[in-house]
């Protein structure tokens, strides 16, 4: 089965679309050859080199590698690939600004004739350069490329496995940066349902699209998505931990979020601890905390007592003796306004999320006292 290829132009660093006109086709990006003088009719790709430089610069930044590159121009495609062959495995990986380097001075020896001076030939040539996978969709968000013309939006959507990597850290980023006012976007507002996070309301698609972007390393748009409900970025925040709700839906109350008698007994009569276990156990909260902790860390211990569970069980389930911890902002300070963020958590073993428990009920308690 051939692939379908669709036409995009690549975007200068200040977002304006240069003269530059590339095919894009799951895996691979072919750059259209350079043609005509500047300023005379018929000219194409004049921004041919600039282009190029950009591709090879972002690619670099991707987590998508250069797996070869080769002339692809009519007049040479039927010689064998290794006559037209730019970029080979042997010469990779490599950086941009020699990539280019070499692409050029190759492309230029490419059906010539034997006798011909190999540095007088066309260094802007049509070639095509393989990558190590991406759908159109991710090569053309991460090249920074827009369609030429209509393309389906079914051709720009990212499928679920490119977006696996994004997880719950990346969404508190983002849910932070949508907080603070930040994150410029092209996402609208929520139609129907809101994400919760921290006891604020936030617009589902723009919270995973800035996630996306921040895990991925390219900008993820609207068109990366369907239409509708927008699976599979609904099924990824609400695996992350982070409650969906109709708009009309009532947030989550201390109530409804399973805890201990303990914990119950723990916060009686005193709303600023009843606030502090409420910010411990907001949906969404502890996973990210985790998932930033391993991505720092690489496993995940005891911030206090040291504890590796996993070790120390020789179990990778004994990760789930690791609890999280609002540690920060003493309880008694902690205003109803105030928003967590993953500096003010610790993780903890069960045993020394205990004991700073009853540290914090006794000093909440001599607060009383002294007031």
């Amino acid at each position: 089965m051939i692939a379908t290829a669709h036409e995009f132009l690549v975007e200068a660093e200040d977002g304006q679309l240069l003269d530059a006109c590339v095919e894009l086709e799951p895996g691979s990006i072919v750059l259209q050859s350079r043609g005509g003088a500047k300023g005379t009719e018929g000219t194409r790709n004049q921004d041919y080199s600039r282009a190029l430089r950009l591709i090879l610069s972002r690619l670099d930044n991707s987590r998508r590698s250069i797996t070869g590159a080769w002339v692809d121009s009519s007049r040479v495609q039927s010689l064998p690939l290794s006559e037209r062959c730019i970029l080979a495995a042997s010469d990779l990986p490599i950086a941009p600004v020699k990539a280019f380097t070499l692409l050029g001075r190759r492309m230029e020896s490419v059906g010539q004739a034997p006798s011909a001076d190999p540095s007088k030939g066309n260094r802007s040539k049509r070639i095509r350069i393989a990558l190590s996978g991406g759908s159109i969709g991710e090569i053309a968000a991460t090249i920074h490329a827009r369609p030429k013309a209509t393309v389906p939006r079914s051709a720009l959507r990212l499928p679920e496995a490119d977006l696996a990597p994004v997880n719950a850290a990346h969404i508190w980023h983002a849910a932070e940066t949508l907080l603070a006012g930040h994150e410029a976007h092209r996402f609208g507002e929520s139609r129907d349902f809101d994400v919760i996070v921290d006891g604020a309301r936030l617009p589902p698609k723009a919270l995973f699209g800035i996630a996306a972007t921040k895990a991925l390393g390219f900008p993820v748009g609207p068109e990366h998505f369907s239409s509708g409900a927008g699976k599979p970025a609904f099924d990824l925040l609400a695996a992350a931990g982070f409650p969906i709700v109709h708009k009309d839906g009532s947030l989550q109350t201390l109530d409804e979020i399973p805890v201990s008698q303990e914990d119950r007994d723990w916060v009686e009569g005193s709303p600023r601890l009843r606030l502090h276990l409420a910010r411990e156990r907001a949906r969404g909260v502890a996973q990210a905390k985790k998932a930033a902790f391993v991505s720092e860390h690489g496993r995940l211990f005891c911030e206090h007592c040291g504890m590796d569970p996993v070790e120390v069980f020789e179990d990778p389930d004994g990760a789930a003796c690791i609890e999280v911890h609002h540690d920060e902002v003493h309880v008694s300070e902690m205003k109803s306004g105030h928003r967590t963020r993953l500096a003010d958590l610790k993780c903890l073993c069960a045993n020394c999320h205990r004991y700073l428990h009853r540290l914090l009920k006794r000093r909440a308690q001599d607060d009383n006292i002294d007031a």
